[in-house]
């Protein structure tokens, strides 16, 4: 699989907080983004529980409506035709009457018609009047679309430079990266001596890899059997004595086998 590297470098600036003898507003927005970070995780555990269908449970009415679904059906159909008889009877019953308009209605509708459109064209000049005279407000209207313009533009330039920066995806796995790595207020101190170091190296270089397209993502597999163990004893570990008994118990075995 062709890979193509990230534009991270292999060695990340790590934040103030995690100094040997940070600051203490440091240190508090490094335990803050810690605590941020376990949050997300209690709600995605919360969400995957909640989501979680519950077992579907039919009641006895449920069951009965179920099954009688379609023994009605040739009643209802012998009502429509009912119906609809009923219905072409009176239609047929019913007479359309069509007079012809005269001379005084046809020149009322037409100026009507006439007025209508004299209205619709004075209220359209009225709006270019309108729009005329508030000129300076649609310039800042356009002004306020050209800055929501540009700041669409800009996020969408700062994402493709994320995407830049991210890792690829050539495998089923997902880069999650690693925990914010945190020591407790007790636990700082400023002598190098007796600092504490929670990070792993080996973890942080694998990470790194990873981060990089150097590696594909993986899921760790917890160790396992795909047989069960088999027990032997051997009688070469075992003391003198055991392995007397262990004859003894052997040829008593033969005799009963010979005496059946």
């Amino acid at each position: 699989v062709s890979t193509q590297s990230t534009g991270s470098s292999g060695i990340n600036a790590e934040y103030g907080g995690t100094s040997y003898n940070p600051t203490f507003n440091d240190h508090q927005e490094l335990l803050q983004s810690a605590l941020e970070v376990e949050v997300k995780k209690e709600k995605a555990k919360l969400k995957a529980t909640r989501d979680a269908a519950p077992p579907i449970q039919i009641t006895e009415e449920d069951y009965i409506k179920e099954m009688s679904i379609g023994l009605n059906q040739a009643e209802s159909e012998s009502e429509e035709e009912k119906e609809g008889e009923v219905e072409t009877d009176s239609q047929a019953k019913g007479t359309v009457s069509c007079e012809r308009k005269t001379r005084a209605q046809r020149n009322r509708e037409k100026a009507e018609k006439l007025k209508a459109e004299e209205i619709a064209t004075a209220k359209q000049e009225k709006q270019h009047l309108h729009q005329m005279n508030r000129i300076k407000a649609i310039q800042k209207e356009i002004k306020k679309e050209e800055k929501e313009l540009s700041a669409k533009t800009e996020l969408r330039q700062a994402k493709n430079l994320e995407k830049e920066t991210k890792p690829g995806k050539y495998g089923p796995g997902k880069f999650l990266g690693d925990d914010p790595e945190f020591v407790l207020p007790e636990e700082v101190s400023s002598s190098l001596r007796q600092m504490v170091t929670p990070s792993n190296n080996v973890q942080e270089r694998f990470t790194s890899f990873q981060k990089r397209n150097m590696i594909e993502v993986r899921k760790k597999v917890a160790p396992h059997r795909k047989y069960k163990l088999k027990s032997v004893e051997k009688w070469r570990k075992k003391l003198p004595e055991e392995i007397d008994e262990l004859v003894k118990m052997k040829r008593k075995k033969k005799k009963i086998k010979l005496s059946e």
